[in-house]
């Protein structure tokens, strides 16, 4: 049987691709494909040989979306010393890429040294073009412009003129400032742009379809964290803080293994000598992909979390699991 080729618009092309099809069937061969073409409500496979493989669009659109908005590990995004995102100006924020926690050495790498030394910078930087070529560019990849309800700006406006008062009035015209929002959630990444510049053609796709990413998805799980953790922080007994957990991470050391999530607890507050702490585990291994998932476990049972390197009694305990 004979196909007509359909070529694929940019939207379409981002959804029913080689790596959404291997997500979204079970051992498919994404080798020798000749074409990837769409009859009615499915996406068809054209082999090099002239064999053709039928799938229903909706499995694909659903692998799309997953792997679009999937959440990275707790790290991922974050500056050096743990920064989290930076406020910017219009009610947007720098997401910094955490290139300090991909391995061992990163804290030297050239992105992450960019970011230590421009991270107080930024919001001295007003226009977004040279804001976001500081950030991406051919030479940097430090991070993101992120505004995850849209930018908000202010503007001026006259109230009235110096023409319209009286012979011999010199009264300037009133200014007042008012407040202009853009609802549209905005992130600079290459993902949310091209979803952002072809739209309409995503909404024939998926109908009702918004634009989202991975930056996206982990910035609001990191607000969601701070907002338990300020939470349990505010109903502690006496508003004084009991239990506590201190953590650590140690990056791996190479590119093919984990890092290493170390947790203490106490019941005896922030401040409690080094032997009234307890190491969360011990015969357990945690790595960043379990961070998420124990810092929410813990504030469910009470306990606030700190970094390590914020609690100087315990500066010790990381080097002896070294």
């Amino acid at each position: 049987m004979t196909i007509q080729l359909l070529e694929l618009n940019e939207a379409q092309a981002a959804i029913y691709n080689r790596s959404n099809l291997r997500r979204a069937v079970k051992d498919f061969d994404d080798t020798e494909i000749s074409a990837i073409t769409l009859r009615d409500n499915l996406v068809v496979v054209v082999r090099t040989d002239g064999s053709q493989q039928a799938y229903p669009r909706e499995i694909i659109v659903a692998a799309y979306q997953e792997f679009t908005q999937r959440l990275k590990h707790f790290f991922s995004y974050l500056g050096p010393n743990y920064r989290g995102p930076s406020i910017w100006h219009n009610n947007a924020y720098i997401l910094f890429k955490g290139w300090t926690y991909g391995h061992a050495l990163g804290h030297i790498s050239t992105n992450a040294k960019l970011q230590a030394s421009w991270a107080d910078k930024f919001i001295h930087i007003n226009d977004q073009t040279k804001l976001e070529a500081l950030l991406q560019s051919e030479h940097t990849d430090i991070g993101h412009l992120i505004a995850p309800e849209g930018f908000r700006h202010m503007q001026s406006i006259e109230l009235g003129s110096a023409l319209d008062n009286a012979p011999g009035d010199d009264t300037k015209p009133q200014v007042k400032t008012i407040e202009r929002k853009e609802y549209a959630p905005y992130c600079s990444c290459g993902s949310f742009k091209k979803q952002l510049n072809n739209l309409v053609d995503f909404q024939k796709e998926i109908p009702g379809y918004k634009p989202t990413c991975i930056h996206m998805t982990w910035l609001h799980k990191y607000r969601e964290l701070l907002s338990e953790r300020s939470r349990v922080r505010t109903e502690a007994r006496g508003g004084v803080v009991a239990k506590c957990v201190a953590w650590a991470y140690a990056p791996p050391e190479d590119h093919i293994s984990k890092g290493r999530f170390i947790l203490l607890y106490t019941d005896s507050g922030s401040m409690a000598p080094i032997s009234h702490w307890s190491t969360y585990k011990p015969n357990e291994v945690f790595t960043e992909e379990h961070a998420w998932d124990l810092f929410f476990n813990m504030l469910g049972a009470g306990y606030v979390p700190f970094p390590l390197t914020s609690l100087p009694q315990l500066s010790s305990v990381f080097k002896k699991n070294e």
